[in-house]
């Protein structure tokens, strides 16, 4: 294009159709008074720049969690003004806020676990045309650590077992899989029975402690939702459990809790004076070989009313006192309590039997009586006698139980 003028300090505006630099040339005529002309050229390089802005943003709290409500604040460099209007666009990965204004704060809730993508986008105006710039940043949060829960489910007869399952959630993570559940059972040593016998129609046990709690740890369990155990004591108990979340955050709740053992079924077999009566209770500690003997003979467990009743035509074996017993009042199968068991008699050496649970029929001669009937009159006495059973057995269960007996 070009400008032409006889005044000399005529001025001449350009309006250039685009950015860029553009070479200007300005020729001066001048009659040197004698009618010579002479041409002066002058050449210079103009640029036209376009106008520019640079997003930006920050947030509110600046690692916010994934349930509170975050301000997304502008901070977007415009010297010139061009940013249009309603021309500020956010992307949140999973929402959008829309033509908002250029110092508008958006809030939102950033529900993306762990990292966040956030992408301001700004629509502006160049001088020529309108063009966006947009950039995003990677917000990191705030890790919440799980809420704790359990549930408690009681079974057992006379001697009580729970199963505690949990039900911890983790907010950043909707699979309860992902948490790491760890168990600590204490039991307080303090712990004492008070018995109120004032009404002997109604006597009432509590659990008490005698002076302050001291907790000593009986089981710590690793990795396992669910929580079983069964006692051999009365008294305090409390149950930690802990939860882990996948950034190794961990939360912990407290149960505390009462143990009182029930009584067990009353045998309702009319008692024959002239016979002798009585009744024990045996612990077999955890994991350990024991020798025991029951003075049963013609008993059995009844597992309606969880205790022995006579029964004459049925002789008293290891299965029907002793297996019977604590898969009743336990609630739980026998080859989790017993490994093995082995009796051996003095009548013979060769009489030797060995009972393993899960293993050994009932109708099995290694299913041996508890009293042995030794026929045999190797004493010339002309008597029938009845030996006691003594028996090993091999605990499996890693808590101490109890075996009943009663005639």
């Amino acid at each position: 294009m070009d400008y032409s003028s006889d005044i000399y300090t005529d001025n001449f505006q350009h309006i250039s159709d685009c950015p860029g630099t553009k070479k200007i040339t300005q020729t001066l005529v001048i009659d040197d008074g004698t009618g010579k002309l002479y041409n002066y050229v002058l050449d210079k390089s103009l640029t036209w720049i376009e106008y520019t802005i640079t997003p930006d943003f920050s947030t509110n709290p600046e690692e916010p969690t994934i349930l509170e409500t975050t301000d997304i604040i502008p901070g977007i460099d415009d010297p010139f003004d061009v940013v249009e209007t309603d021309g500020v666009d956010y992307n949140f990965t999973v929402s959008e806020e829309l033509n908002k204004q250029e110092d508008e704060t958006v809030q939102q809730v950033l529900p993306t676990p762990v990292e966040q993508d956030i992408t301001q986008t700004v629509r502006y105006f160049t001088g020529w045309e309108i063009k966006t710039n947009s950039i995003t940043k990677t917000i990191t949060k705030t890790n919440i650590p799980p809420q704790v829960c359990n549930t408690i489910s009681s079974s057992g007869i006379c001697t009580p077992k729970h199963i505690f399952t949990s039900c911890s959630t983790d907010a950043e993570d909707t699979d309860p899989q992902s948490l790491k559940i760890d168990w600590r059972l204490y039991f307080n040593i303090n712990s004492i029975i008070v018995v109120d016998d004032s009404d002997p129609d109604n006597v009432v046990r509590t659990v008490d402690s005698d002076g302050d709690p001291e907790w000593e740890e009986l089981s710590y369990v690793e990795d396992n939702p669910v929580f079983e155990w069964i006692y051999s004591q009365e008294g305090q108990f409390k149950l930690t459990e802990y939860a882990t979340d996948t950034a190794d955050d961990t939360s912990s709740v407290d149960r505390f809790y009462d143990v009182l053992f029930e009584t067990c079924g009353e045998d309702t077999t009319p008692e024959d004076p002239d016979t002798f009566s009585g009744h024990g209770t045996v612990e077999v500690e955890a994991g350990k070989w024991q020798i025991l003997a029951f003075p049963l003979e013609n008993r059995v467990w009844d597992s309606e009313n969880h205790t022995f009743v006579n029964a004459s035509e049925n002789p008293s074996n290891f299965y029907n006192c002793i297996v019977k017993q604590l898969e009743d009042r336990y609630d739980t199968d026998i080859t989790n309590l017993i490994q093995v068991a082995n009796a051996m008699v003095g009548d013979s050496n060769e009489t030797f039997w060995n009972y393993i649970p899960g293993f050994t029929k009932e109708t099995s001669e290694h299913n041996f009586p508890l009293v042995y009937v030794d026929e045999n009159d190797d004493a010339s006495t002309d008597t029938i006698k009845k030996e006691i059973v003594g028996f090993w057995i091999k605990s499996k269960a890693d808590f101490t139980f109890t075996i009943e007996w009663s005639i």
